[in-house]
């Protein structure tokens, strides 16, 4: 392990443990903190993952009530080159961008350098536009010949390292999120990168649905790696071939998103970014629902649990 990784069991337990103490000592507090809830922000890929659905999908996540919103770097550098920005939309849809999501390889040195300057680029739109966070895929594996973490582990930790503290730098926090089909998408590989990246600069964005969907346990990962967690995409996960790549509205998969959410409450005012709803766009099959009740069953399944949305 990396002698600047900083997570340690003990020290979350210790944590914890003090707002355990607070409720003891002050029970009207506890009853206070336990009416609140975090907020709620969503991805924009339930519409697509171009820049032509940002508006609609803006438009739809705004008048739900969400609190933020989150769209590709990628989509970010089209709307300031061909668009003249993205603030006409935060300002028509009076909806903030809370983060950016964004890939970097960690197995191809000698992408190494185009890389850091796509961040660049992504962290300043990111920063202009005021969100928070930038959303930290790895990219770079071709799993289907047989991809192999421990072949390639000294320079996906170097390299996640440098891009974490490149972000930082902008005054942004990096959270990684593991994604299947990526260098980082087993629950193997998530334990290691997690337990040797430099984690005062790489911090945790885990994907609950993705990590479902690649075999891993989402409940012992966000559990294990709570004290590092700083965004979340909430996403359920059904499998099967439906028309969301096998993801599904909230509150109509396996994964057991209420103890999730119970264990982020921890979290809440400590995150630099957000819980955000996330369902994905698959494009090839029909998929049940348009866009906006898709999003309203997701919504309506988080409103029962309590969370509040925004009148617009």
């Amino acid at each position: 392990m990396s002698d600047n990784n900083k997570f340690s069991r003990r020290g979350f337990v210790s944590l914890t443990g003090l707002g355990c103490v607070s409720a003891l000592v002050n029970p009207s507090f506890a009853a206070a903190e336990a009416s609140k809830k975090s907020d709620i922000g969503a991805t924009f890929i339930l519409w697509g993952y171009d820049a032509r659905v940002l508006e609609p999908a803006v438009r739809d996540l705004s008048q739900l009530g969400f609190h933020a919103f989150e769209t590709f770097g990628e989509v970010l550098e089209k709307y300031e080159n061909e668009k003249g920005g993205l603030q006409p939309i935060i300002d028509k849809y009076n909806i903030p961008l809370i983060s950016g999501f964004c890939n970097g390889d960690v197995v191809n040195p000698e992408k190494f350098q185009q890389q850091k300057d796509n961040f660049h680029r992504w962290c300043k739109l990111v920063k202009k536009y005021g969100g928070k966070v930038i959303e930290f895929s790895t990219i770079g594996a071709d799993r289907r010949k047989g991809f192999d973490y421990r072949e390639h582990k000294k320079f996906m930790i170097e390299s996640m390292n440098e891009y974490a503290k490149l972000i930082s730098d902008y005054g942004l926090v990096c959270a990684l999120h593991p994604h299947t089909g990526t260098p980082v998408e087993t629950q193997e590989e998530v334990y290691f990168v997690m337990e040797n990246v430099d984690t005062r600069y790489m911090r945790f964005g885990p994907d609950v649905g993705q990590l479902e969907k690649g075999g891993a346990d989402p409940v012992k990962i966000v559990k294990d790696f709570l004290p590092l967690v700083e965004h979340v995409h909430l996403k359920d996960y059904a499998g099967g071939d439906n028309g969301y790549l096998g993801y599904t509205p909230l509150g109509e998969g396996k994964v057991d998103l209420k103890t999730i959410l119970k264990m982020l409450e921890a979290r809440r005012g400590k995150m630099a970014g957000m819980i955000m709803f996330e369902l994905d766009y698959d494009g090839k099959i029909l998929a049940p629902y348009a866009e906006y009740r898709a999003a309203e069953i997701s919504h309506d399944y988080l409103k029962k649990l309590g969370y509040r949305f925004v009148k617009r």
